[in-house]
Protein backbone atom coordinates (compact mmCIF):
# COMPACT_ATOMS: atom_id res chain seq x y z
CA UNK A 1 0.00 0.00 0.00
CA UNK A 2 1.50 3.25 -0.64
CA UNK A 3 1.44 5.90 2.42
CA UNK A 4 1.14 9.73 1.77
CA UNK A 5 4.76 10.64 2.05
CA UNK A 6 6.14 8.19 0.54
CA UNK A 7 3.86 8.04 -2.46
CA UNK A 8 5.70 9.82 -5.47
CA UNK A 9 8.89 7.27 -4.49
CA UNK A 10 9.29 4.18 -6.51
CA UNK A 11 6.79 4.50 -9.26
CA UNK A 12 6.62 2.55 -12.16
CA UNK A 13 6.76 3.57 -15.23
CA UNK A 14 3.45 4.48 -17.03
CA UNK A 15 2.24 5.65 -20.52
CA UNK A 16 0.18 8.85 -20.63
CA UNK A 17 -2.51 7.22 -21.41
CA UNK A 18 -2.06 4.75 -19.06
CA UNK A 19 -2.30 7.62 -16.31
CA UNK A 20 -5.31 8.92 -17.73
CA UNK A 21 -7.09 5.32 -17.18
CA UNK A 22 -6.39 5.81 -14.02
CA UNK A 23 -7.59 9.66 -13.19
CA UNK A 24 -10.72 7.98 -14.88
CA UNK A 25 -10.94 4.81 -12.76
CA UNK A 26 -10.54 6.55 -9.55
CA UNK A 27 -12.86 9.62 -10.43
CA UNK A 28 -15.52 7.02 -11.04
CA UNK A 29 -14.57 5.06 -8.05
CA UNK A 30 -14.48 8.05 -5.86
CA UNK A 31 -18.33 9.19 -7.23
CA UNK A 32 -19.96 6.03 -7.23
CA UNK A 33 -18.76 6.02 -3.79
CA UNK A 34 -20.41 8.93 -2.49
CA UNK A 35 -23.79 7.24 -2.22
CA UNK A 36 -22.47 4.80 0.17
CA UNK A 37 -21.00 7.18 2.10
CA UNK A 38 -23.95 8.91 2.62
CA UNK A 39 -25.60 6.02 3.71
CA UNK A 40 -22.97 5.28 6.62
CA UNK A 41 -23.76 9.03 7.69
CA UNK A 42 -27.31 7.97 8.01
CA UNK A 43 -26.31 4.78 10.45
CA UNK A 44 -23.68 6.68 12.16
CA UNK A 45 -26.99 9.69 12.88
CA UNK A 46 -29.01 6.62 14.06
CA UNK A 47 -26.52 5.32 16.33
CA UNK A 48 -26.02 8.73 17.72
CA UNK A 49 -29.35 9.61 19.13
CA UNK A 50 -29.24 6.61 21.37
CA UNK A 51 -25.77 7.31 22.84
CA UNK A 52 -26.88 11.17 23.84
CA UNK A 53 -29.23 8.82 26.20
CA UNK A 54 -26.77 6.98 27.56
CA UNK A 55 -23.26 6.84 28.29
CA UNK A 56 -22.47 3.89 26.00
CA UNK A 57 -21.33 4.83 23.00
CA UNK A 58 -20.37 1.37 21.40
CA UNK A 59 -22.67 1.76 18.84
CA UNK A 60 -21.64 4.84 17.77
CA UNK A 61 -17.84 4.27 18.00
CA UNK A 62 -18.70 1.13 15.68
CA UNK A 63 -20.52 3.52 12.90
CA UNK A 64 -18.12 6.17 13.33
CA UNK A 65 -15.26 3.58 12.29
CA UNK A 66 -17.78 1.95 9.47
CA UNK A 67 -18.09 5.64 8.26
CA UNK A 68 -14.08 6.15 8.51
CA UNK A 69 -13.11 3.07 6.34
CA UNK A 70 -15.62 4.39 3.41
CA UNK A 71 -13.84 7.77 3.86
CA UNK A 72 -10.67 5.94 3.41
CA UNK A 73 -11.38 4.42 0.22
CA UNK A 74 -12.70 8.49 -1.09
CA UNK A 75 -9.63 9.47 0.05
CA UNK A 76 -7.37 7.26 -1.67
CA UNK A 77 -9.05 7.63 -5.03
CA UNK A 78 -8.03 11.43 -4.91
CA UNK A 79 -4.62 9.89 -3.89
CA UNK A 80 -4.27 7.35 -6.80
CA UNK A 81 -5.48 11.12 -9.10
CA UNK A 82 -3.32 13.11 -7.79
CA UNK A 83 -0.63 10.27 -8.08
CA UNK A 84 -1.37 10.38 -12.10
CA UNK A 85 -1.47 14.10 -12.64
CA UNK A 86 1.96 14.37 -10.58
CA UNK A 87 3.69 12.04 -13.16
CA UNK A 88 1.30 13.91 -15.90
CA UNK A 89 2.17 17.12 -15.09
CA UNK A 90 6.04 16.62 -14.97
CA UNK A 91 5.40 16.61 -18.73
CA UNK A 92 2.91 18.53 -19.39
CA UNK A 93 2.48 22.40 -18.30
CA UNK A 94 -1.08 22.33 -18.44
CA UNK A 95 -1.22 19.97 -16.32
CA UNK A 96 1.62 21.55 -13.93
CA UNK A 97 -1.00 24.30 -13.29
CA UNK A 98 -3.89 21.84 -12.64
CA UNK A 99 -1.76 20.18 -9.98
CA UNK A 100 -0.84 23.63 -8.64
CA UNK A 101 -4.35 25.17 -9.02
CA UNK A 102 -6.14 22.26 -6.89
CA UNK A 103 -3.31 21.18 -4.17
CA UNK A 104 -5.64 22.65 -1.66
CA UNK A 105 -8.14 20.09 -2.48
CA UNK A 106 -6.46 17.51 -3.07
CA UNK A 107 -3.86 17.93 0.43
CA UNK A 108 -6.76 18.22 2.34
CA UNK A 109 -8.23 14.66 0.66
CA UNK A 110 -4.54 12.92 1.66
CA UNK A 111 -4.41 14.58 4.76
CA UNK A 112 -7.48 12.62 6.15
CA UNK A 113 -6.22 9.79 4.31
CA UNK A 114 -3.04 9.78 5.90
CA UNK A 115 -4.54 10.43 9.81
CA UNK A 116 -6.94 7.30 8.35
CA UNK A 117 -4.35 4.70 8.49
CA UNK A 118 -4.80 4.95 12.30
CA UNK A 119 -8.94 4.55 11.85
CA UNK A 120 -9.50 3.45 15.18
CA UNK A 121 -7.17 6.81 16.79
CA UNK A 122 -9.26 8.93 14.01
CA UNK A 123 -12.37 7.58 15.85
CA UNK A 124 -11.04 7.88 19.33
CA UNK A 125 -10.44 11.88 18.50
CA UNK A 126 -14.21 12.06 18.11
CA UNK A 127 -14.91 11.67 21.60
CA UNK A 128 -11.94 13.27 23.00
CA UNK A 129 -14.15 16.79 23.51
CA UNK A 130 -16.55 16.32 26.53
CA UNK A 131 -17.81 13.24 24.53
CA UNK A 132 -19.80 14.95 22.00
CA UNK A 133 -19.49 12.44 19.28
CA UNK A 134 -23.34 13.16 18.54
CA UNK A 135 -23.08 16.42 18.07
CA UNK A 136 -19.68 16.30 15.77
CA UNK A 137 -22.08 13.10 13.62
CA UNK A 138 -25.36 15.29 13.73
CA UNK A 139 -23.30 18.61 12.31
CA UNK A 140 -21.17 15.83 9.75
CA UNK A 141 -18.31 17.88 10.77
CA UNK A 142 -15.73 15.25 11.91
CA UNK A 143 -12.07 16.18 13.44
CA UNK A 144 -8.59 15.04 12.30
CA UNK A 145 -6.37 16.97 14.08
CA UNK A 146 -7.12 20.70 13.14
CA UNK A 147 -9.10 20.25 10.60
CA UNK A 148 -13.14 19.33 9.61
CA UNK A 149 -13.62 17.10 7.39
CA UNK A 150 -16.74 15.31 5.70
CA UNK A 151 -17.66 13.80 2.74
CA UNK A 152 -20.32 15.65 1.40
CA UNK A 153 -21.70 17.85 -1.68
CA UNK A 154 -18.81 19.98 -1.59
CA UNK A 155 -16.29 17.42 -1.97
CA UNK A 156 -17.75 15.81 -4.41
CA UNK A 157 -17.97 19.03 -6.63
CA UNK A 158 -14.68 19.40 -5.50
CA UNK A 159 -14.04 16.33 -7.47
CA UNK A 160 -15.96 16.87 -9.91
CA UNK A 161 -13.93 20.04 -10.52
CA UNK A 162 -10.47 18.43 -10.42
CA UNK A 163 -11.37 15.61 -13.06
CA UNK A 164 -12.79 18.19 -15.39
CA UNK A 165 -9.78 20.38 -15.06
CA UNK A 166 -7.55 17.38 -16.05
CA UNK A 167 -9.80 16.57 -18.68
CA UNK A 168 -9.95 20.02 -20.12
CA UNK A 169 -5.99 20.05 -19.97
CA UNK A 170 -5.68 16.64 -21.55
CA UNK A 171 -8.03 18.32 -24.78
CA UNK A 172 -6.52 20.90 -25.03
CA UNK A 173 -3.09 19.22 -25.81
Amino acid sequence: MRDVPNRYQGLPPRSAEMLYQIVRKFYRGAVSHFDVIQERKAEVLAAANPCRMSQDDTSLRQAIKTLFLEFHFYTTCWLQMELALYRLARKDERLAQVHEAFQPEWKKHLDVRERLEKTDACVDEQFQQDASAWKIAEQDAYRFGDMIFTVDERSLQALHDFYQAIETARKSG
